[in-house]
């Protein structure tokens, strides 16, 4: 699993370090560059899926002429990978260099502590091929192999036959970073009709398709934990979630819930009637119980929609289904309720967004704050977050 993201000069950062851990929440002011921060992750986890370079930084929130800060004219992403009890950790990083005709990767490199197991070297602007020096497992040893430069170097690497411990490597952080995924439920996308599905798309729009494309046993399993957690949402409890395939064929689906509004009756809704902060908030869920274990997710504004008074069961659910799942969660949020819902134990976990003096964004630990000893003796921590002291 990815334990550590560092950018250079990547967007609005000059440079800064993320880490992940099973739960962490950033914060920050609007502008402050927690969107460019995650869009990292986006562009690594497109691009170790083999996606064609040109449209991959093309899809990125702003465009090309963006990824690389102004007055810039090189970026670099760089991931570590957390390995197995005793191994050690690799770290995969790529560089962008902004030229005449755009821009494209200019390096990368995969190592496995201080052993540099690949690294691409810059290629001819003419040329259409890159060449990557490799690691072939003996001391002092290594070999030329050309790649095409169209996609990147690291989502080729499957492909080879021979040196198995750079494409066992590689692998690992191909995996991982193709299991970054990035909601963000859009609830008026959720109430209709949606063909059958296996896999949630980023809007959520088809949710009801994928609980209803399962085997039936993992269907009513998946329905019962849902249930379980949207039951206190609203102001009278939800009695049951579930879905039906619908249409002549059972192509498609539709979600529903029974709502007890009283001791004599209850009240059936499909998803057209369900509250948008119902909806998002089944959606977070859907997807901590359908996206791979070793996954990473990233919902930015996680309590959108939500009353105050429900954020405890949000913070419960992502601790305890990814911990059950093996599914590391970043959250954004302005909700200073969000803050003092975490709790004290959680500030280690907190990282925060900010500008420097001259206009960069910068990340950091809010446990790392000068003071913060003293403020919370002051105010809890949604309180200073409120007052920008963070």
């Amino acid at each position: 699993m990815i334990t550590k993201l560092t950018v250079s000069n990547w967007k609005s950062y000059s440079e800064a370090t993320l880490y992940i851990d099973p739960l962490t929440f950033l914060i920050g002011t609007n502008a402050s560059g927690k969107s460019n921060l995650l869009d990292a992750f986006v562009c690594l986890s497109e691009l170790a899926s083999g996606r064609l370079v040109s449209d991959v930084f093309g899809s990125i929130r702003g465009g090309a002429d963006w990824l690389i800060r102004k007055g810039q004219r090189v970026a670099k992403l760089s991931v570590v990978e957390e390995q197995e009890e005793g191994e050690d950790e690799v770290t995969y990083e790529v560089e962008f260099m902004r030229r005449d005709e755009g821009i494209s990767i200019s390096r990368e490199k995969l190592m496995v502590s201080d052993k540099v197991l690949f690294e691409v070297a810059l290629p001819e602007e003419t040329s259409p091929v890159t060449v990557g020096s490799f690691y072939t497992g003996k001391r002092g040893d290594r070999v030329k192999i050309e790649f095409g430069r169209s996609v990147s170097v690291l989502s080729q690497i499957e492909t080879l036959s021979e040196y198995r411990v750079v494409r066992a490597a590689a692998s690992k952080v191909v995996r991982d970073l193709r299991g970054v995924f990035m909601l963000n439920p859009i609830p008026n996308n959720m109430r209709g009709y949606t063909p059958l599905s296996q896999a949630l798309r980023q809007d959520a729009s088809n949710v009801a398709g994928v609980l209803a494309g399962m085997e039936e046993g993992r269907r009513k399993e998946v329905e019962g934990v849902l249930t379980s957690y949207l039951r206190k949402l609203p102001e009278r409890d939800i009695n049951k979630v579930w879905t039906e395939r619908v249409g002549v064929f059972g192509a498609d689906a539709m979600l529903y819930c029974e709502e007890q509004w009283s001791t004599e009756e209850n009240n059936v809704v499909d998803a057209r009637g369900m509250s948008d902060g119902t909806l998002r908030f089944l959606a977070i869920v859907v997807a901590l119980l359908t996206i791979n274990p070793g996954s990473l997710l990233i919902v930015e504004e996680v309590d959108n929609g939500l009353h105050p008074s429900r954020i405890v069961e949000l913070i419960q659910m992502l601790r305890t289904i990814g911990a059950e799942r093996r599914v590391d969660v970043i959250c954004t949020t302005h909700n200073p309720v969000v803050m003092d819902g975490l709790g004290v134990e959680m500030i280690p976990f907190i990282a925060c967004t900010d500008r420097d003096g001259e206009g960069a964004s910068v990340v950091r630990l809010v446990e790392d704050k000068e003071n913060l000893a003293k403020m919370l003796s002051m105010d809890s921590i949604g309180g200073l977050m409120v007052k920008d002291m963070l």
